[in-house]
């Protein structure tokens, strides 16, 4: 694991396992690696419930410690290909540079820290395998969110789809002003909260993050039309096409109008 992890976390190096943890947690994961377990083991053998996420489940188990913002369940990601590499790789990716989850730990905390809302991450472990590793993230929970895909398709029509969009263009707008470029914003890894926190909709999988500096111009527009693009494909697919009000309603949100 390379040095100069964000403050408050620690490096892991136990039984063929490279990671790091939050502080607290860095004896959690350390007890998996003894074990010479991977943490997404772990978590199928304590999940409480799993829900969808990208390309895999994601397993929610009740949280053994507390993490920055003090959340009582956490998600463990098992990281995927996609694309044309999936059938062949699956879930291995080549050993070289900088791991997929301390790249997503140093793009969360960055981003975090600018204000963007995204949840704290707890640990990354990785599993060499010959020239390749897999490799697990755990981060905390934000509960009872449903992703934009389920909200917009799968739960019928009772939200208000139109106030919905709004609040997830002011969330692209609030990433291109904050110089975070997600190069893979889709309506799966934009959850909702339900109640009131429903206006401020929270970012996921930050692996493909750019973290710019600031004061450049914004990459907005390219993320709008990112998530726009997996909008109508989904739509298609449900045989549910986003109405122009809705499509109105998130651009409307995204260029700051009420």
């Amino acid at each position: 694991m390379s040095a100069g992890l964000p403050d408050g976390y620690r490096a892991v190096e136990t039984a063929g396992v490279g990671g790091f943890a939050w502080a607290a947690a860095a004896p959690w994961l350390e007890a998996i690696a003894r074990d010479r377990g991977t943490v997404d083991d772990w978590a199928a053998d304590h999940a409480g419930t799993e829900i969808g996420g990208g390309r895999a489940s994601v397993r929610v188990i009740s949280a053994p410690v507390s993490g920055p913002d003090r959340r009582t369940s956490w998600a463990c990601r098992r990281y995927r290909r996609g694309g044309a590499a999936a059938p062949v790789l699956g879930d291995r990716y080549l050993a070289s540079g900088e791991s997929r989850p301390l790249v997503e730990l140093r793009a969360s905390v960055a981003a975090r820290a600018r204000g963007v809302r995204t949840p704290a991450v707890i640990a990354g472990a990785t599993y060499r395998a010959g020239p390749f590793y897999r490799a697990d993230l755990v981060t905390e929970l934000v509960p009872d969110a449903p992703s934009l895909a389920d909200l917009m398709f799968c739960r019928g029509p009772a939200t208000d789809t139109e106030a919905l969009l709004g609040s997830v263009g002011r969330l692209v707008r609030e990433l291109g002003e904050a110089r975070v470029f997600h190069r893979d914003l889709n309506a799966g890894n934009v959850v909702v909260p339900s109640g009131p926190e429903g206006e401020h909709p929270w970012v996921l999988d930050l692996d493909r993050c750019r973290i710019l500096p600031l004061g450049g111009r914004s990459h907005g527009d390219g993320m709008r039309r990112r998530l726009e693009r997996s909008l109508a494909k989904l739509g298609e697919r449900h045989r549910r096409p986003l109405t122009a009000l809705e499509w109105a309603a998130l651009r409307a949100g995204y260029e700051g109008h009420p």
